[in-house]
């Protein structure tokens, strides 16, 4: 649409604040929500990698040997330490974020920040534990 054919209320365009590509460098909190971010993809990616294990098994023992295989390359021992690692900061972090999430009173009383972060991690460690007892017995 032309400009002169428009309102007089609508004669300019949205005003958009230029910025550069790199914005989340300048301040720490930035670069913090930029790792957890990317930390998803490598999170994303090992998932797309174990739904291949799973398809490689249901397509029989030499595809899944196949497959078995390559998880033992060099590259998918340095994707899967890396991911591991991405992993750990996506779980600090999340936890970190959570009681920021939270109403700030629950039933008329202040929620404590640090008991809430305390909680996620007792409720994970126990999940964990029992999940490697879990593991441990059934093997």
């Amino acid at each position: 649409m032309d400009l002169a054919k428009r309102s007089p209320l609508m004669r300019q365009p949205p005003y958009h604040r230029p910025h550069d590509s790199l914005w989340y460098l300048r301040r720490s909190v930035y670069r913090r929500y930029m790792m957890r971010e990317a930390s998803s993809v490598f999170i994303g990616l090992w998932m797309l990698n174990l739904i291949i294990g799973v398809l490689r098994l249901s397509q029989g023992e030499a595809a899944w040997t196949a497959w078995l295989t390559w998880q033992q390359h060099p590259l998918m021992l340095t994707f899967s330490g890396l991911t591991l690692i991405m992993a750990m900061v996506h779980s600090i972090t999340w936890f970190a974020i959570a009681p920021k999430a939270m109403p700030k009173f629950i039933a008329g009383r202040a929620v404590v920040h640090q008991q809430v972060v305390i909680g996620h991690w007792l409720v994970f460690g126990l999940v964990s534990l029992f999940l490697l007892i879990a593991v441990y017995w059934g093997a």
